[in-house]
């Protein structure tokens, strides 16, 4: 079992923000061209699966939380608890990405509400759409 985490955005991330978050080891790769889907979707990761920032100790929180700060407008928002053990295999089995995720529950939030939860109180296999 792995975790995925995904921002999809109508906006890009900084080179400066990704640079920064990779000097501690947090990777944010832009997939887009990857799937189908018709806004940028960023893979958040330590370079493998992200299972030591999605669950406890919760390592690169705080380099996560600077990447979403970073991301302007609203945005989609969502750890995958996938029986993948890799990423590739997890896209290849879902290469339209948007109806990927309209299978899962989906929670509408404001930012900052969204901010005060994480990342203890976030749920995995959900959804949320960030409102800014």
């Amino acid at each position: 079992m792995c975790y995925f985490i995904f921002a999809e955005t109508k906006n890009t991330i900084s080179e400066d923000v990704i640079e920064r978050n990779e000097q501690k080891s947090l990777y944010v790769q832009n997939i887009s061209s990857l799937v189908e889907t018709k806004d940028n979707l960023y893979h958040i990761s330590n370079g493998h699966c992200a299972c030591d920032i999605a669950v406890s100790p919760h390592r690169l929180i705080e380099n996560v939380v600077d990447v979403l700060n970073s991301i302007e407008g609203d945005f989609k928002y969502i750890i995958v608890d996938s029986e993948k053990d890799d990423i590739e295999p997890l896209l290849e089995e879902n290469k339209n990405f948007d109806d990927f995720l309209s299978k899962f529950e989906s929670q509408n939030i404001e930012y900052n509400e969204f901010i005060k939860k994480y990342p203890h109180d976030i749920q995995f296999d959900t959804l949320y759409i960030i409102k800014r």
